[in-house]
């Protein structure tokens, strides 16, 4: 099969990833997908040149998020090949950056730019967010990221404390967010959703992601919010000038 053949197929098999009526039969969604698998682990000659040509066919059929996340979402992920192709996919949509779709793979994720992109007005909370357009972005970004590939076990501490301060300033973007969204009941149920979708990558990121567990009893993430811990333990304790009894003001 040529690579023109292949890409026109693949392009035909990827818009029928975008049709409702497709994607719930559960059948034909699984004979699509399996089409796409073989199509993508038998790329012959220049694997790299004609994988990115495919690649890039796809990038410039699909422009809205809603439709970006559908495709993602049913994008067949079964092999080590497919699951970076379908992050390369979701990066490109990110950014609206084609450059992803040929990024080497230990080149691919960089947290700091995923953080700064979110400071996009695309992303600001105000009386112009595009909620649904927000939460499509937000899970593209998801796929993307994937387990965020962590330093290995034998790397250095150093790159290990990075990588986690790296996702801690994302996550703290993610909940800024989503505290700024204010929804309630059924009349804000596109912010309702999300929200949720903000929250469900928060936990993700907080949880599933960082290689270990932030040190608990710290009602604050940042320095800031460090200080005013501080700050508000002293309001309500004192000592003695013995240093020996503390007991709370007022008292």
């Amino acid at each position: 099969m040529s690579l023109q053949l292949r890409t026109h197929t693949l392009g035909i098999l990827c818009r029928l990833l975008l049709d409702h009526e497709v994607v719930i039969d559960h059948h034909l969604l699984h004979i699509i997908q399996d089409i796409i698998s073989k199509i993508l682990d038998n790329v012959e000659g220049d694997v790299d040149k004609e994988m990115t040509s495919m690649l890039v066919t796809i990038y410039r059929s699909v422009h809205d998020s809603g439709l970006q996340m559908q495709l993602l979402r049913h994008f067949p992920s079964s092999s080590s090949q497919q699951s970076i192709i379908r992050r390369r996919l979701a990066l490109a949509f990110f950014f609206t950056d084609p450059t992803y779709l040929s990024t080497n793979k230990l080149n691919m994720l960089n947290i700091k730019r995923i953080t700064q992109h979110l400071n996009q007005p695309r992303f600001l909370i105000n009386s112009e967010t595009d909620y649904p357009d927000l939460a499509a972005a937000i899970a593209i970004l998801a796929i993307g990221l994937d387990n965020g590939d962590p330093p290995l076990v034998e790397e250095s501490k150093e790159a290990i404390t990075a990588f986690n301060d790296d996702l801690d300033m994302l996550a703290q973007r993610i909940k800024v967010l989503f505290t700024q969204i204010i929804a309630s009941g059924a009349s804000h149920m596109k912010r309702n959703e999300a929200k949720d979708v903000l929250e469900l990558f928060y936990t993700c990121l907080v949880h599933a992601i960082r290689t270990k567990q932030k040190p608990k009893g710290m009602m604050w993430e940042d320095d800031v919010g460090a200080e005013k811990q501080k700050s508000l333990m002293k309001s309500f304790v004192q000592r003695d000038k013995a240093g020996s009894i503390m007991q709370l003001n007022g008292v």
